[in-house]
């Protein structure tokens, strides 16, 4: 029988991270099999809020705001809303379509069109809310539940004594005025994904007034001061991370060590799982030689690392780190560190990843180690993509918005 997942309709949080865990089954590499996306997430969150692994094009955070105000003032009932709400976005898809080359990349459901399962709506109502842009802090199928009450709060006025009008609930309002305000006419007839100067001001501002302390609002100003936006793989090998503000070029180091200090985790769980199988020789030879070069040449960067501190700057930050995975993190650096010289050997290294892997995933007996139907679908790569806390997406994102700042009013 197929897995299944599925979430309650809490808020657009949940869901979104609901839809990048599902994502992942598409990356069998970049899975977590250790059990530090919490801690990932909580750094990624602070440095680039609102991103997603998912996003694809900037211009979508206008789009969807775009499409249910339209469908607001066209009066839809919260009984049709979700399918007027799909038929919208196949709309606006095949206009995009229409005035994209064949190759332009980030056009949601170019090739899955009218079968597509994960509409731009879905992908961008958590940054849309994150960003200010979006007023009411409900769930999208609560948006759409909520269609028949924003119609009548629409509609409400109520008259002064000079007899003047004016809106009665400004509850009503579920989009920032300026966002709809900046809607081209026609809209979604011609619609591209390159952003206008105005749109590009208005992102500024919203970015600094709900999220000001981010390094995605930091690189954005140095932008607009005349910067240049670097195409680096890696945000810690940023050219400019020495002017970062001094609490972000902490958490950036953070990050690169966590990274450092996990993929050894990983090579270390592709032995042992390498060593289970026979057929798998040649891997386990590959991985301990990855293994015992990382710990020469990477693991010496966590040397001295201030867990204590670290704690403080990623713990209560919107994402669940519990009281094992912060034992297992501190637990492998100090085997790691003790037992560098032959990790790939050590009985307490190789104990520690099993016993970690194992109680993640004792739920349904998924471990690799216990289920050998489990094992036989692992690619000797099991976790070995590098943590980029979604700086690639924020990369693409400010490319864009930098594009779309250097338009002329």
């Amino acid at each position: 029988m197929a897995s299944q997942l599925s979430w309650l309709d809490h808020d657009a949080a949940a869901a979104q991270r609901s839809l990048q865990i599902l994502s992942l089954f598409n990356e069998p590499d970049a899975r977590d099999e250790l059990g530090i996306g919490g801690i990932r997430d909580s750094i990624a969150d602070q440095l680039f809020p609102g991103t997603s692994t998912i996003q694809t094009r900037l211009r979508y955070v206008f789009f969807v705001p775009w499409l249910m105000e339209q469908l607001d003032a066209r009066n839809i009932r919260a009984s049709a809303f979700r399918t007027a709400a799909r038929d919208a976005e196949v709309g606006l898809l095949d206009e995009l379509i229409a005035n994209t080359s064949p190759d332009e990349p980030g056009v949601i459901g170019r090739e899955k069109r009218e079968a597509l399962k994960r509409f731009p709506s879905s992908v961008y109502w958590a940054a849309l809310g994150s960003w200010g842009l979006r007023r009411a802090r409900v769930s999208q199928q609560q948006y759409y539940a909520q269609a028949d009450r924003r119609h009548t709060q629409r509609n409400t006025r109520r008259t002064r004594d000079d007899q003047d009008t004016h809106d009665g609930d400004r509850s009503g309002l579920a989009w920032d005025r300026k966002v709809v305000e900046l809607r081209p006419k026609g809209f979604p007839t011609h619609a591209n994904l390159m952003l206008t100067r105005g749109e590009a001001e208005l992102l500024l501002d919203r970015w600094t007034l709900h999220h000001g302390q981010s390094l995605l609002t930091w690189i954005a100003q140095d932008l607009a001061a005349g910067s240049t936006l670097f195409d680096v793989e890696q945000i810690w090998l940023h050219p400019r991370k020495e002017t970062f503000p001094e609490d972000i070029r902490l958490l950036i180091d953070d990050a690169h060590r966590l990274n450092v200090l996990i993929h050894g985790a990983a090579l270390l769980y592709n032995l042992e799982l390498a060593r289970l199988s026979p057929p798998s020789e040649a891997i386990a030879i590959d991985r301990g030689l990855d293994l015992m070069k990382w710990a020469e040449q990477d693991l010496p960067l966590c040397i001295d690392w201030d867990l204590g501190a670290f704690w403080k700057r990623v713990l209560n930050k919107g994402h669940t780190i519990t009281p094992k995975t912060q034992e297992f993190v501190k637990a492998w650096l100090v085997l790691a560190l003790r037992d560098r010289s032959d990790i790939g050997a050590s009985v307490d290294c190789r104990q520690l990843i099993r016993d970690r892997e194992v109680s993640l995933k004792r739920k349904g007996n998924r471990s690799r180690f216990e289920n050998r139907a489990a094992r036989d679908q692992w690619s000797g790569n099991a976790g070995l993509m590098p943590l980029s806390y979604r700086w690639p997406v924020a990369r693409d994102f400010l490319g864009e918005w930098h594009a779309g700042w250097k338009n002329a009013k």
